[in-house]
């Protein structure tokens, strides 16, 4: 689950070209922009990631109320990907001493003890989403069913380590589309569609109903008689700009969480299933596989984990807004995002 307040250590500091009063902070995979002088490295701080929203009741945050937006009628900010100087700036960190509500939890933790603790829930601080439209959200049936496992893979950047332990690990390479989350799911009998956060209710006016009924995906998954979820992102019409430029609404799948057993499939059971369904009368289409791959390929570095991020998607005149990383046996995943989506698409 992604962890919006964490204390963290301050691994360098740099100079901006041109910038006297403003300097780059380094923290794990990030670049923030911090006041000259307030941070020197090895020093805890704490770390807001981006899409944190910060309650402006909170005086603490008081120094941003220039960018405040209103969100689930609060007002906030919400920390996105911006450039200062010509530098990115993903985040923020602000002075461990400011928060003592926090530093009374440290009980002397290490630093990678620390960095699995998440503050969000004790500050007040929750994760900005952008509003869903009423076409995808509708009725609500209950809360995301606990037995299946939400579709949030961690960022490179919180993983500091992974292209030196995993280096020759082999690796799906898949793009990550810019849509909305949904699951189609059969379990015990029952049948299923939700969205990021919740599970909806079959009305004639939900998108997702919609795509999963003129798939043929309910039907197919009942008829399989497999406890299994498939997940994808369903793109299009209304769905954040249409940047694909499709006609109409469809779902594309990423991954197939089988619930019996607790875990995803890799792609070779991944594709077998697919074809079932397919023979079944499922009508399934799959987000664009890049290749197979060992994380050596990119030398230990960061920077060229994010370059590889960019370039086209589903459709090649549009601009994919990263790449998801899925280990064969489907033990683990992650994601690069792309700088670019994040600088140009600040309102998702």
């Amino acid at each position: 689950m992604r962890k919006l307040v964490t204390v963290r250590k301050v691994d360098a500091i740099q100079p901006i070209p041109g910038a006297d009063a403003i300097e780059c902070a380094t923290v794990e995979g990030w670049t923030v922009v911090i006041k000259k002088g307030e941070f020197q490295p090895g020093e805890r701080c704490v770390f807001f990631e981006i899409d944190a929203f910060l309650p402006l009741a909170d005086p603490r945050y008081a120094f941003l109320a220039k960018n405040k937006v209103r969100w689930n009628e609060k007002e906030g900010i919400r920390l996105r990907t911006i450039k200062l100087r010509g530098q990115l700036s993903q985040g923020l960190i602000l002075p461990l001493a400011d928060f003592p509500e926090i530093s009374a939890r440290l009980d002397g933790l290490s630093d990678i003890r620390l960095r699995e603790q998440d503050f969000a829930d004790l500050l007040g601080i929750e994760k900005w989403e952008a509003p869903i439209p009423a076409e995808l959200g509708g009725e609500v049936e209950g809360a995301f069913p606990a037995f299946i496992r939400k579709t949030d893979q961690e960022r490179i950047q919180n993983l500091p380590d992974v292209l030196s332990s995993r280096a020759d690990e082999v690796f799906e390479v898949t793009v990550k589309l810019d849509g909305s989350s949904m699951t189609v799911f059969h379990h015990e009998g029952v049948s299923g569609v939700c969205g990021r956060n919740w599970w909806l209710k079959e009305t004639p006016s939900n998108s997702l109903w919609q795509v999963a009924r003129q798939d043929r995906l309910t039907e197919a998954l009942t008829a399989l008689g497999r406890s299994l979820a498939l997940q994808g992102e369903i793109v299009g019409t209304g769905i954040q700009g249409n940047p694909e430029k499709l006609q109409g609404k469809a779902f594309y799948l990423f991954d197939i969480f089988d619930i019996d057993r607790g875990s995803y499939l890799g792609p070779v059971e991944r594709l077998a299933v697919v074809d079932q369904l397919r023979a079944l009368g499922a009508t399934i289409q799959l987000v664009p596989i890049l290749e197979l791959t060992t994380l050596r390929r990119f030398g230990g570095q960061l920077a060229q984990v994010l370059a590889y991020a960019e370039g086209p998607s589903l459709n090649p005149a549009t601009s994919r807004e990263g790449v998801v990383f899925k280990q064969l046996d489907g033990s683990f995943s992650f994601k690069a995002i792309s700088n670019s989506y994040l600088l140009k698409h600040g309102d998702r």
